[in-house]
């Protein structure tokens, strides 16, 4: 077979013409590949060139699947991230340096650092500020926001138990810079370490690791109940219209998916999702290094839904 040998100067000509025929593609056509790639592949599309990324910018692609994916964090802006393809990726989230995940929802997080607070979507590095941190330092907190934070209608909640018989309930709802703040007598016995948190059906609702579950209308009464949870109990007249996975860490056995060290834990945030035609709530959790392990090192995870946001920069709340 001939072999047909090319100049510098020619090999030149014919790639920058192969840039521009790519880069000057109709921005109907670039919408049309956009609604046919992956999330990953996206991210590969927007960098692309600047015109690429224009024709990226008003879209919000997430994974087919509703499948969550999982971030770990907790060495500096180095983050490893796990698909539903079980493939690990490596990348750098500055964002992430310091910080402390509260909530994850629909693809956003609700971050807490240094005394500040902001949601931060990691696909896209999107960033919202909150306003007036309530809390100064961490304490066995728990959040969650009703909707996402773009929308008018978004509320966040932040529960901790300044007592053994107390709780204590911080709010902030969309366009307002002032927390409101209520109480609740709680006795511990009913009630242990809030492990998940999450807004459903107009109501907050607060999970701890046994089978306690604290509720509070935001939206109508402003009204607290309490209850226990029981399994298959014919007799009982409420019942739960979201399932609860425990120990999801270990069902996905995601240690071993992210190819960890027996020293490391990790400690996750719980998050909620919808998966079919099923409200699933993952509490957070925490998987201990292996006993005389050397050296541990404590990672942070997270639950997220693979979505991508586009937001103008700077935004606030």
């Amino acid at each position: 077979m001939e072999q047909i040998e090319m100049s510098e100067a020619d090999s030149n000509k014919f790639q920058m013409t192969w840039q521009l025929q790519w880069s000057t593609l109709p921005h109907d056509l670039l919408l049309q590949i956009i609604d046919r790639l992956g999330l990953i592949e996206f991210l590969s599309f927007h960098g692309v060139c600047k015109d690429w990324r224009l024709a990226s910018s008003i879209s919000s692609p997430e994974e087919k699947s509703r499948d969550l994916w999982f971030l770990t964090y907790g060495e500096g802006s180095k983050c490893s991230l796990l698909s539903k393809q079980d493939k690990i990726y490596k990348i750098d989230l500055p964002e992430l340096d310091g910080a402390t995940c509260l909530a994850s929802y629909k693809g956003w997080l609700l971050l807490f650092c240094n005394g500040s607070m902001f949601f931060f979507s990691p696909f896209s590095r999107a960033k919202i500020d909150v306003p007036n941190c309530p809390i100064t330092e961490l304490s066995d907190h728990a959040a969650a926001f009703s909707c996402l934070p773009t929308s008018q209608n978004c509320i966040i909640a932040v529960i901790s138990r300044t007592s053994d018989e107390e709780l204590e309930l911080h709010m902030l709802f969309k366009g307002s810079n002032q927390w409101s703040k209520c109480n609740f007598s709680c006795e511990k016995r009913n009630l242990n370490t809030i492990t998940g948190a999450m807004f459903h059906n107009g109501e907050f609702n607060f999970l701890d690791r046994f089978e306690g579950l604290v509720t509070f209308d935001a939206c109508k009464s402003k009204e607290w109940n309490s209850y226990r949870l029981v399994k298959n109990d014919k007799s009982v007249k409420n019942v739960l219209d979201y399932y609860i996975q425990r120990d999801h860490l270990v069902f996905k056995d995601i240690k071993g998916k992210m190819e960890l060290e027996d020293n490391v834990s990790i400690t996750t945030c719980g998050t909620f999702y919808l998966r079919g035609k099923h409200n699933i709530l993952i509490p957070g959790e925490t998987i201990e290094a292996e006993e005389g392990s050397e050296s541990s090192k404590n990672l942070k995870g997270v639950w997220i839904h693979p979505r991508y946001f586009h937001i103008e920069p700077n935004q606030t709340w």
